[in-house]
């Protein structure tokens, strides 16, 4: 058995190991690499509940049940199994911060010397993780996955590995920021701008920047927030982080590196 702690978003998460332990420990220290909780808790941060994960020898159907922990997973193959870890993980994260941060469906980056951060906000499968990799290679990597902002602005990181689809075209692989050579962010990253992404195939030139009003702004971005509701005075209090930041756009484009001078700009003070 191993026992290890996944940090993120303010929370900690323990991770119980069971089954081929060996094998699955050193899955997920490696994909996990930016996440792994090595100090003591700090003030105001939190534990979630815990994960027992078991990587089964071949051919062995049983699969525990839950446990005093949390919730158990179990697989042969550790693939699939860290891509089922990711998301309990997650779910757990978000879960434990609910009604306490703004948390935004989105990936983030930040300048690597003054903390100014991008969340660029967008559904699932829409491009968040690629754009994510290609300004992570020049600017601090946040997430791919959940933007958590408190009342002041500020974002509780949550460098998670990125799933990152092989070259057959198949199976994605939880993929480390280490591994993929994604730049560490300042330890205090702020919001300076959200972006909402409209990645289309279709689209042909240059990049479209169209700026929001705030009510479209709030109707766009409530759709793609985790816990909303849970917040006092939650469509208040978007609006007024809206009014702190930079002017809300939403971008249309198709290629990520077409878009590199747009962030480079918006990152460097006004």
């Amino acid at each position: 058995m191993r026992e290890l702690s996944l940090y993120g978003l303010s929370t900690r998460t323990p991770v119980r190991l069971l089954g081929r332990a060996d094998e699955l420990d050193a899955a997920v220290r490696s994909a996990w690499s930016r996440c792994l909780d090595l100090d003591a808790a700090g003030a105001g941060e939190l534990q979630t509940e815990g994960l027992t994960v078991r990587l089964l020898e071949e051919g062995d159907a049983s699969v525990p049940g839950p446990d005093a922990d949390g919730d158990s997973i179990a697989d042969t193959d550790p693939g699939p199994l860290l891509q089922l870890l990711t998301q309990r993980v997650t779910y757990a994260k978000i879960h434990a911060q609910a009604g306490r941060l703004l948390m935004l469906h989105a990936a983030a980056v930040a300048h690597p010397e003054t903390g100014r951060a991008i969340a660029f906000v967008a559904p699932g499968g829409t491009g968040k993780t690629t754009l994510a990799r290609h300004l992570g290679a020049r600017y601090g990597y946040l997430t791919d996955e959940t933007v958590a902002i408190d009342a002041g602005g500020l974002i509780h990181p949550y460098p998670k590995p990125l799933s990152i689809r092989g070259s057959s075209g198949y199976a994605k692989t939880e993929t480390s920021p280490d591994e993929l050579g994604l730049r560490t962010p300042p330890s205090a990253c702020r919001l300076r701008r959200i972006v909402l992404l409209d990645r289309s195939d279709d689209h042909a030139g240059t990049p479209v920047v169209a700026p929001l009003t705030p009510f479209q702004a709030i109707a766009a971005l409530a759709p793609e927030t985790s816990s909303l509701a849970s917040l006092p005075r939650p469509l208040h209090g978007l609006a007024d982080l809206l009014g702190t930041l930079d002017e809300t756009v939403r971008l249309t484009y198709r290629d990520a590196g077409a878009i590199a001078d747009l962030v480079a700009d918006w990152l460097v003070p006004a």
